[in-house]
């Protein structure tokens, strides 16, 4: 395990009064060329060197994963065990535990992010032991380290990017987040107005087609399953005759004349009962005989109340079959297929109807609630742009002074705010940066002026002044010295060195003015054995600090100039 040495009386190491870093160490395993990697880390300005290609990319790709950055699919590719990536950050002096409150996560500190990857690519992520999404990862991530790569020093030329860093420095994440509120409410409630015009228009076009088909559906009459009654009655009319014809004859059957039934089984059931005192046999049958006459009896009577009340009425037989084939008609107009359906479709015509007839009152009442939510956004944006306008001289203020530190003393830059066609997420106006890096020369918009190393100051500038803002425990630059060199690295060094004095600052550099300011210094190399590649990262002490600064100034072949001046670099 890598660990900084303890500075002591007589030590190589420069003494430094600056806060414990955020971030006190990192481990990786298994991660792209990382087998593993043990990690402790200290305040001050932190310098990760190494040439091209050993490695200082993967690294950073790994301390993104703890961040809740999306694992890259090949970094697992050819791991025999699980890719697991852990960060231990102190985050005691950050005001971090309404997260762990809203969460639900145990507030420790130091506080532990762990990130795992299985061979098959799938992800887990963890807070202090506890199983946790990417999206609260990511969002814990945010508030303890800002990563900034050259991809960011592009978005510099972005105007977007431009106004969130004006409201950065202004704080107006509250007014913003009002703002949007308003703005959201305010489209909402319109796209509610505009949707019921639409629906107005759409009802108005229907209303009278809607209002005949529910008028011939009320005077309908319906009833919900009359169909299966007025289908029963009509068989009963339709087959009437037929109904009393059997019925009398079932009766005549079972009752009168000679051959009757019941006479029959009363002279059956007169017998039993004489030889059921000669033989105790008889006695059950002549029950079961009994019962049986009276059940032939009792149909008899029924047989015989169904032919005397059975009528045949054509009349009625007409009135219920037109009453039927009104109902089919209807069915077949509206595709239906029953008096159920006919009538849930009476009550969707009454409500369309309906809501014509109110749909003005509500039109009124919803425009007002609109020029309400425009009124509360114009409040807003007043808010805001009155926050911008007022942070807008501190923020250009404090620029040129840290790009005359950076050595740009004759820059001009201002911020244009204008107003925008249309609101938008980031408010009403645009910011607009135009930039002038020598004396009398025209100020142009910045994304065409600048070049590739007056950018990277002009960013480290902004970064400066956001950290201060913001309060970002750990500040990570990747090759913000794109190009710079010479006196112009030693100034931007020297504003790295003073941004550590209240951050934990990490710089990746090619530059050994700027490697020379570190408090402490990283080297990332690689090695190739047996047909492996892995990545290492080790700390140098102070010869090897010399060493490595004259390799970043002269190359392999060491020269006595290049070590005096890796000497003198260390001893700024």
């Amino acid at each position: 395990m890598l660990t900084p040495p303890i500075p002591q009386s007589g030590s190589q190491l420069k003494t430094v009064n600056y806060f414990w870093g955020v971030l006190r160490s990192l481990s990786v395993k298994n991660y792209a060329l990382i087998r593993n990697l043990q990690l402790s880390l200290d305040s001050g300005l932190l310098i990760i060197t190494g040439e091209t290609g050993a490695g200082k990319s993967i690294l950073l790709g790994a301390l993104g994963l703890v961040l809740g950055e999306r694992a890259e699919s090949n970094v697992v590719e050819g791991q025999e065990n699980k890719c697991v990536v852990e960060g231990v950050f102190d985050i005691s002096a950050y005001g971090l535990e309404s997260f762990f409150n809203e969460n639900e996560l145990d507030y420790e500190s130091p506080c532990i992010l762990r990130r795992e990857i299985s061979i098959q690519g799938k992800s887990r992520a963890f807070i202090n032991d506890t199983p946790v999404s990417l999206a609260q990862l990511k969002e814990l991530g945010e508030n303890l380290i800002d990563i900034h790569s050259q991809h960011e020093t592009l978005s510099l030329k972005d105007r977007r990017y431009q106004v969130q860093l004006l409201d950065t420095f202004a704080g107006n994440e509250g007014i913003l987040g009002k703002y949007r509120e308003a703005l959201h409410q305010e489209k909402a409630l319109r796209m509610q107005l505009n949707e019921l015009i639409r629906q107005e228009a759409e009802w108005r076009a229907e209303y009278d087609y809607n209002s005949f088909l529910l008028h011939e559906l009320k005077e309908a009459n319906l009833k919900s399953g009359e169909e299966a009654e007025l289908e029963e009655q009509q068989r009963l009319l339709e087959h009437a005759s037929e109904i009393v014809k059997t019925a009398f004859e079932g009766a005549e059957s079972l009752r009168n004349g000679e051959d009757a039934a019941y006479a029959k089984l009363k002279d059956l059931e007169n017998a039993l009962r004489q030889q059921s005192a000669n033989d105790p046999r008889f006695v059950s049958l002549f029950e079961r005989v009994k019962s049986l006459g009276i059940e032939m009896d009792d149909i008899a009577s029924e047989l015989e109340k169904i032919a005397d009340t059975t009528v045949s009425d054509n009349a009625r037989l007409e009135q219920i079959t037109e009453r039927i084939d009104m109902l089919f008609t209807l069915q077949k107009k509206h595709r239906l297929d029953s008096s159920e359906a006919l009538l849930a479709k009476q009550f969707e015509l009454e409500d369309k109807t309906a809501k014509v007839d109110s749909i003005e009152e509500e039109k009124v009442s919803l425009q007002k609630r609109c020029d309400e939510a425009a009124k509360a956004l114009e409040d807003q944006i007043a808010i805001l742009r009155k926050a911008r306008n007022e942070a807008l001289p501190r923020l250009l203020k404090k620029l040129k002074e840290l790009l005359a530190e950076a050595g740009m003393p004759h820059a001009q830059v201002e911020m244009r705010i204008t107003p925008l066609e249309q609101a938008g997420e980031d408010g009403p106006d645009q910011v607009n940066m135009y930039f002038s890096s020598n004396p009398g020369a025209l100020m142009q918009p910045l994304n065409k002026v600048a070049s590739g190393g007056e950018l990277s100051r002009v960013m480290l500038c902004f970064k400066s002044i956001l950290a201060a803002s913001k309060s970002l425990p750990t500040l990570i630059f990747d090759e913000i010295d794109t190009g710079i060199s010479g006196e112009v690295a030693a100034k931007v060094g020297r504003m790295m060195k003073t941004m550590a004095k209240g951050h934990q600052v990490i710089s990746i550099t090619h530059l050994p003015q700027i490697a020379g300011f570190g408090d402490l210094h990283y080297q990332v190399y690689k090695t190739i054995e047996k047909g492996s590649t892995q990545t290492f990262m080790k700390h140098l002490s102070k010869e090897e600090r010399i060493q490595e600064l004259a390799r970043m100034l002269s190359g392999d072949r060491l020269s006595d100039s290049a070590l005096a001046n890796a000497r003198e670099l260390l001893a700024q």
